[in-house]
């Protein structure tokens, strides 16, 4: 969610360096969160195969070189296309960290362990915007997405050396092959979760979910293109005629 958030503030200052629009390149933001629907079906797919620890890693190089390639972006093509890769790569982080925490905890403490997890991840949410605007109006956005690849190699060195299997033994579906060698490749369907949602109770939760993400997107990107626009323009511009003043004087 840092990731996917600290784009919003950068949108006018790349339009102005791609010479293009703010809507347009709002579509990267677009981009990400499909990225990341799609992302998150397919890891978690994934991880009920080969384990939380392996899907992390095979999805941090995908962050690490889609930073670097939405740094390096000189037109709207190469921005999507890495933008998308990007977030594909970190789409994982909820729905495995749920996935460790029901390992790990019992039935009865899941609820409070779930509650902190998403509270702490809520808290990069909430300061993405501040670091992601003060970065870009003091540093540059593409120097923001370098560092977001350099953070995202630390996690993996750190989720390599110290963040061990949290599966139970026996439980994972690589674990089940009667014989198997050094690599196995399965091919396992990501929509197949989507069943779930033959559930009406998980069909409204998944509905409320989906129109509070919605409410915040619709808010949160257009602050980004006003707040450009607010100091960039004139202030004899702001007010088209000396009418205007006067028709809000009346009011």
């Amino acid at each position: 969610m840092f990731v996917q958030v600290t784009f919003v503030p950068s949108i006018p200052r790349i339009a102005k360096d791609l010479d293009l629009t703010d809507a347009v390149v709002s579509l990267a933001f677009s981009i990400s969160i499909f990225a990341n629907a799609i992302g998150a079906l397919i890891w978690s797919a994934y991880s009920s195969f080969y384990g939380c620890r392996a899907v992390y890693l095979w999805g941090m190089p995908f962050l690490c070189v889609g930073s670097c390639g939405v740094a390096l972006s000189a037109s709207l093509q190469s921005l999507l296309f890495w933008r998308f890769v990007q977030m594909f790569g970190c789409a994982g982080a909820l729905s495995l960290g749920f996935g460790v925490i029901g390992h790990i905890y019992e039935l009865e403490e899941r609820g409070t362990a779930i509650g902190t997890f998403f509270s702490i991840t809520l808290i990069g949410d909430s300061v993405a915007p501040f670091l992601g605007g003060a970065a870009t109006q003091y540093w540059s956005w593409r120097n923001l997405h370098y560092s977001i690849a350099a953070w995202g190699s630390l996690e993996m060195l750190f989720i390599y050396l110290s963040f061990p299997e949290t599966s139970h033994p026996g439980t994972l579906g690589i674990d089940k092959l009667s014989s198997r060698g050094s690599t196995h490749i399965a091919w396992i369907n990501p929509l197949s979760s989507l069943r779930l949602l033959r559930s009406p109770n998980v069909s409204a939760v998944m509905l409320v979910s989906t129109l509070i993400t919605n409410t915040n997107y619709v808010l949160l990107v257009p602050l980004a293109a006003s707040g450009m626009e607010s100091r960039t323009r004139p202030s004899s511009a702001r007010f088209s005629s000396q009418t205007d003043w006067e028709a809000l004087s009346e009011l």
